[in-house]
């Protein structure tokens, strides 16, 4: 296990008009690095380790780890180098309650514990030896790490991740740009009318998404909450004195909370996107798609998502060939000509800010209101953790371990309605989220 009582040296943050700069970099010891690590992050499909399966590198959080699963079916996310001679683990035989090095046979178990020196002289130099490793937690199909120090927190019930296969279809990507424009793209509401506007054929999704489609500017506005911030997005519906509402949320440090796919199924459903780095020029973006009804479609996600990957979980869609536009389409409803995806629109758009989005080029407006304040959010919880604090939303009691109050929905209210109000009866509904077994 790793050594949860160590100190951490934490760089200084830095100040000045750049001052959020630094939260593009979460290598060990950097002030965002470390807030990171104080909450789970995934790391990989279940099914992607299967009894007997080879081990499997892993880069988090610019660490190089391996995750292996046991001859006893145990499962292990430890240093990739070996601490004898630095070789790569990947390449090791998994045998003996552990996983051996092809070098010289000293034999790792998935706490990262030396259980065999093969060579070695002394019997008890082997029980000096312990590798840096991490804990694990399984939900949703996904492997979650935590990688910070002391005792891990309770695992989030967050909405989407209870209630099993049958209701939550999962899926990653490879992003090749920084972590953090990408999770800002997720909590901009406004780029739902333009990036992702599409002609669409079928009746009902028109109904579902045609409010993505108005570009009539919309009302926003946010509160805090204890998980990170609520986002409120109006726009009107011409003659008439009602309008659309969409509640969407950032929840720290790198999710969110919002409607997707799902939303054809009705009330019941969300969509949390994770964007986890890998280093501080790549990220994968994790989509948990989940129903209470447990009926998605997901063989029409498959095939949709199928068709836009190439092998690794990156798109096939090449910058250097302005990811395939089609310019004649953007002629009709399409307005970026990049297909249907949505995952896809949001990829090539945050790519194409840049590797490391430069914070001093912008200039934001009244629509980036979320993006202003998540970022201050952020900087508070580094605060938080350099003086030795839980930042906002790691949770610890499982009395609130409740995340009811994590409203995703779209719909119709008055004009003279209050959204808080609104919000507010979805919150106060327990069976919203509750998974729904399929007769």
């Amino acid at each position: 296990m790793n050594d949860m009582t160590a100190p951490v040296t934490v760089r200084a943050k830095p100040r000045g008009p750049d001052r959020y700069q630094y939260l593009t970099q979460t290598g060990p010891g950097t002030p965002a690095g470390e807030l990171l690590r104080r909450y789970w992050q995934p790391v990989a499909l279940i099914d992607s380790l299967p009894p007997g399966a080879a081990p499997q590198p892993v880069r988090l959080l610019s660490e190089d780890l391996v995750l292996f699963r046991d001859d006893q079916n145990r499962v292990g996310l430890i240093d990739r180098r070996c601490a004898h001679r630095c070789t790569d683990l990947a390449l090791g035989r998994v045998e003996d309650g552990g996983l051996r090095c092809p070098y010289h046979g000293w034999l790792f178990d998935v706490n990262g514990r030396c259980l065999d020196q093969p060579a070695e002289a002394s019997p008890t130099a082997k029980d000096r030896i312990h590798m840096k490793s991490y804990p694990l937690h399984e939900a949703a199909g996904v492997f979650w790490a935590y990688l910070g120090p002391g005792e891990p927190p309770l695992f989030p019930r967050y909405p989407a991740l209870q209630g099993g296969p049958a209701h939550c279809y999962v899926t990653r990507w490879q992003g090749d740009c920084n972590w953090l424009q990408a999770s800002e793209g997720n909590i901009d509401p406004v780029h739902t009318s333009f990036l992702h506007q599409l002609e669409l054929a079928d009746a009902q999704m028109q109904a579902r998404w045609g409010v993505f489609a108005n570009q009539a500017r919309p009302e926003l506005s946010i509160e805090d909450t204890r998980f990170g911030v609520r986002l409120y997005t109006r726009r009107a519906i011409a003659d008439s004195d009602r309008c659309s509402v969409r509640i969407t949320n950032f929840v720290m440090p790198n999710a969110c909370a919002v409607g997707g796919f799902e939303g054809y199924l009705g009330e019941g459903g969300l969509t949390m996107l994770w964007d986890v780095p890998i280093d501080d020029e790549h990220h994968y973006r994790w989509e948990f798609i989940f129903h209470r009804s447990g009926q998605l479609d997901k063989g029409a996600l498959e095939r949709q998502y199928s068709a836009e990957k190439a092998e690794g979980d990156r798109m096939w869609r090449r910058q250097e060939q302005l990811y395939s536009q089609d310019r004649e389409s953007m002629k009709g409803q399409a307005y970026a000509g990049l297909g249907e995806c949505f995952s896809v629109h949001d990829i090539v758009i945050t790519q194409a800010q840049g590797v490391v989005h430069q914070q001093a080029n912008e200039h934001l407006s009244s629509s980036d209101i979320a993006i202003v304040r998540a970022r201050r959010m952020l900087d508070e919880a580094v605060d938080e953790v350099l003086a030795g604090r839980d930042p906002r939303g790691v949770v610890r009691e499982p009395a609130q371990n409740d995340f009811r109050d994590m409203v995703v929905v779209t719909g119709e209210m008055g004009t003279s309605e209050s959204k808080e109000r609104y919000c507010a009866g979805f919150a106060a509904d327990a069976s919203l989220f509750a998974v729904r077994e399929r007769a």
